[in-house]
This record gives structure tokens, C-alpha cells and sequence, in this order.
């Protein structure tokens, strides 16, 4: 009978494992671009935008001038561009992005910044939350070395869209932002937090610490900056 009950623990350890373990894998699919291959024609080329079909949307310059509603948008992921579809049907990346400060698409709205790109605001609040959804590039397949077969470690700079002689390994990272009333970027991190709030950095640490803040965490993050927007309310909007 004892034999019998550890048996069975056995297995549904094993069952554990094997969740656990698959758990891991789909959150760390890796996609491969074979080598010799361009992206348009890989099976997940799909995944590449950030919606499942493209919107209409609108697209608002830094000199107050909006073009409004006049192509269907997407977010492409890999390029970390915006897409649109020209009056021919052909799909293109929106070029001369230095003027742009933000695009909406649907009911998204993305913020750009000239140097780093689009972010996704997540939410908007007087320190607001942004993602980036983007490509990493995690290896270049699998090479020989001393009778052991290793991965290939990504190059130092990567040219996107050139087909190359390697496979390449990517997965779709999300990396979180703090965004400050002039639509300022900075990565969402304890340090970067408590430069925006300096005159309450305790009751944030202790908050952080309490709420066992993860940075990496979208749910987390919004709940803090919630509790964090009560320190630039008025007293007569705390009420």
C-alpha cells in the first residue's frame, strides 16, 4: 500500500514537471528565420504585427499637423516601425518618422520617440505606463565546436530585412516604461520611479517592498503607478 501511494506521488511529481516545463517553452518560443529565407515568407510571418489586421488610424506631428484616418496602420514588431497600406494595396513602413510624435491606431495610441522608436501607452496617467514590443534576437543557430554542438550567439549589430547565410532565433520580448508629462521615456525600474516621485520616495519603497513589486510585471505596474498618481493629485481630486 505505502509503495503504492509513493508510486503515485511519483507520477503526478512528473506531471508537475512536465506542465512546468511546457509553461516555460510557449512563454520562451523561439521563432527561426532558416537561413537564405526572407520574413515575408516564414509561417509565423503573421506575428510580426502587432494586431491581427491592419486599422485605421491617425497620425499626429510634432508641429500639431494630424493626418487623420487616412491609411490602415499596424505596429510591426520586427522593424519596430509603423506599417500602412498605400492606395495600391502595397504595404510600406511610414519613412521620415522625425516629425511624428504619435500615432494612433484603432483605439491604441503610441508614443515615438525620434532616437528609440514606438511605444505603446498602456496607461495614461501623469506618469503614464508604455510598452515596447519587439524582436530579441537570441542566437544564430548551432555550430560544432570541440564535438559539442552550441548555440551561436547573436552579432553585435543585427541588419533587419537582409537575408543572411545563418539561421536566426528570435522571440517577442515586452519591456515596460515610465512615461513623465513631457512624453519622456525611461525603463520602468525602482530608480527611475523614485526620480519622478522624490518627495515620496518612502511610502513608494515600502510599497514596492509590501506589494513585492515586480518591474517585469504589466499587472504590477499598473497598480503602482495607480497608488503613485495620488502623490500629484490636488487635495480637492483626493477626496
Amino acid at each position: 500500500m505505502f509503495r503504492d501511494v509513493i508510486k503515485f506521488l511519483a507520477f503526478l511529481m512528473t506531471l508537475m514537471v512536465i506542465d512546468v516545463g511546457s509553461a516555460a517553452a510557449q512563454t520562451e518560443e523561439l521563432l527561426l528565420l532558416p537561413a537564405a529565407t526572407d520574413i515575408s515568407t516564414v509561417e509565423w510571418k503573421s506575428k510580426i504585427y502587432r494586431f491581427p489586421s491592419f486599422q485605421k488610424g491617425k497620425i499626429t506631428y510634432t508641429k500639431g499637423f494630424v493626418l487623420d484616418y487616412e491609411f490602415d496602420l499596424n505596429y510591426n514588431l520586427y522593424f519596430e516601425k509603423i506599417d500602412f497600406i498605400n492606395t495600391s494595396g502595397d504595404t510600406l513602413n511610414i519613412t521620415n518618422t522625425r516629425e511624428i510624435k504619435s500615432v494612433q491606431i484603432g483605439d491604441k495610441w503610441f508614443i515615438h520617440d525620434p532616437k528609440t522608436g514606438y511605444y505603446e501607452v498602456i496607461l495614461s496617467l501623469p506618469v503614464g505606463l508604455a510598452m515596447k514590443k519587439h524582436f530579441v534576437l537570441e542566437h544564430l543557430g548551432h555550430i560544432e565546436v570541440a564535438y559539442k554542438t552550441v548555440e551561436r550567439g547573436p552579432p553585435a549589430t543585427e541588419v533587419r530585412g537582409i537575408v543572411s547565410d545563418y539561421d536566426r532565433f528570435y522571440k517577442i520580448s515586452e519591456t515596460y516604461f515610465l512615461v513623465d508629462n513631457d512624453n519622456k521615456v525611461n525603463k520602468a525600474t525602482k530608480a527611475s520611479l523614485l526620480k519622478l516621485f522624490p518627495d515620496h520616495s518612502r511610502q513608494i519603497k515600502d510599497y514596492v517592498v509590501e506589494r513585492q513589486v515586480n518591474f517585469e510585471s504589466r499587472d504590477d505596474l499598473v497598480a503602482l503607478l495607480t497608488y503613485c498618481d495620488q502623490f500629484v493629485l490636488s487635495p480637492s481630486k483626493r477626496k
